[in-house]
């Protein structure tokens, strides 16, 4: 009887593992954001500095959060599901950074496709 019980088992196991592999054998769905974000002067005829290590969260419509790291020269890429992301700026130690008052803030980001997403951000105050 624990034979056949064992049998039986070991028979659904292999059959719901076959059923996963063809569900995911259409492959992986995503597109890419990426940009450069920067810290904008407060001199109006200033220029940008680029913002290092600076984590990029970008937050989907169901909660979900991709977190991305800036390059030390303000570049980021980001593999995202398809979906829409609205983005939010941190330091590496979690405090929360300003995004400029003309930012774009949310994207669509659809499969096998680009969105270039440049983020400016504001220095806080000390």
């Amino acid at each position: 009887m624990r034979l056949k019980l064992l049998l039986v088992s070991a028979m659904v196991l292999v059959s719901t593992c076959a059923l996963l592999a063809q569900t995911n054998a259409s492959g992986l769905a995503f597109g890419q954001a990426y940009g450069t974000a920067g810290f904008r002067s407060q001199d109006p005829a200033g220029s940008m500095a680029d913002a290092a290590n600076v984590v990029l969260v970008f937050t989907a419509v169901d909660g979900h959060r991709n977190l991305v790291l800036t390059q030390p020269t303000g570049d980021y890429i980001a593999l995202l599901e398809p979906g829409r992301y609205c983005i939010a700026a941190y330091t590496r130690a979690g405090e929360s950074l300003r995004l400029g008052q003309d930012q774009l803030k949310c994207i669509a980001v659809k499969r096998g496709k680009d969105v270039r997403l440049d983020v400016m951000l504001v220095r806080n105050s000390t």
